[in-house]
């Protein structure tokens, strides 16, 4: 890659080009932070983004099963620092030099993954037949946010980057003329925006419980919500406090996106949808 300034960024005041600002809100601050990268870091108080990103249609639920299915992408890196004079997120790939002069591991700020587990899912039949119900992502910092199944994630690392960078500033991403919200910031914890009833279950390599997922997943109540939470960090452990289930689904540590895959044609599968 090529690299600028020494630090493999490129300073100034440039555009994003798939962003433009709306008028101010007073929406209050959902995620409850006071401190830490300050009001002007996490747009406190500022206007939202709204976004070039139209909604996408989304087909009809089949009537016959109200079951759905959310994900929780668990430590993401999505870390927002003022680089080059402006605020990005940290990527190790072209952040390198900065994060080492701050004596930061680069192999911890890793946001590829997440974004290639999120266009997976919304590249998912699961998505097109409306069992999509939300894509919940916790950063590593703690911060939540709550992605809608209509939204349209850039297939540019740099432009969900771009997208993440305003989206921590600014709290929310509204849809092109007069769409709703389709990226927000929401209040912890998780799992009070779980339906009632639904069953929440881990994916890890270190589970003593290794299932075939396509059985794992046939013999759950066709009527139950099924919450997948889903590691999107370099290394390390998922949050198991509020999981029904812990279970490994390869003798090998797949990806997250190779995981959320498995997990999407099991589901798939199991609703009969082709």
């Amino acid at each position: 890659m090529k690299r600028k300034n020494g630090e493999g960024i490129e300073g100034g005041e440039e555009k994003i080009k798939v962003l433009c600002l709306e008028q101010a809100s007073d929406e209050p601050n959902p995620t409850g932070i006071s401190s830490g990268h300050g009001k002007k870091a996490l747009g406190l108080g500022v206007e939202e983004v709204a976004m070039d990103l139209p909604g996408i249609a989304l087909a009809p639920s089949n009537p016959d099963s109200k079951a759905g299915v959310i994900f929780v992408l668990e430590k993401a890196s999505l870390v927002l620092a003022n680089v080059g004079r402006r605020y990005r997120i940290l990527n190790a790939n072209e952040h390198s030099d900065y994060l080492r002069k701050k004596n930061m591991d680069p192999y911890k700020y890793r946001p590829d993954i997440v974004h290639e587990a999120l266009v997976g899912i919304m590249d998912s039949r699961l998505r097109m037949a409306g069992k999509l119900k939300a894509v919940y992502i916790k950063t590593d910092e703690g911060i939540l946010i709550k992605v809608e199944p209509n939204a349209r994630i850039p297939r540019t690392l740099e432009e969900f980057c771009d997208m993440m960078a305003q989206l921590l500033q600014k709290l929310s991403v509204k849809a092109k003329g007069k769409g709703g919200k389709l990226l927000r910031l929401v209040q912890n914890p998780v799992t009070q925006y779980f339906p009632v009833n639904s069953i929440k279950i881990g994916l890890s390599f270190v589970s003593d419980k290794a299932v075939p997922i396509e059985e794992y997943i046939t013999g759950v109540n066709k009527d139950s919500d099924l919450i997948f939470v889903v590691g999107t960090m370099a290394h390390g452990k998922i949050d198991s406090d509020y999981l029904d289930d812990l279970v490994a689904v390869s003798s090998y540590p797949l990806t997250a996106a190779a995981c959320l895959r498995d997990i999407s044609i099991a589901l798939e599968g199991k609703w009969k949808i082709h």
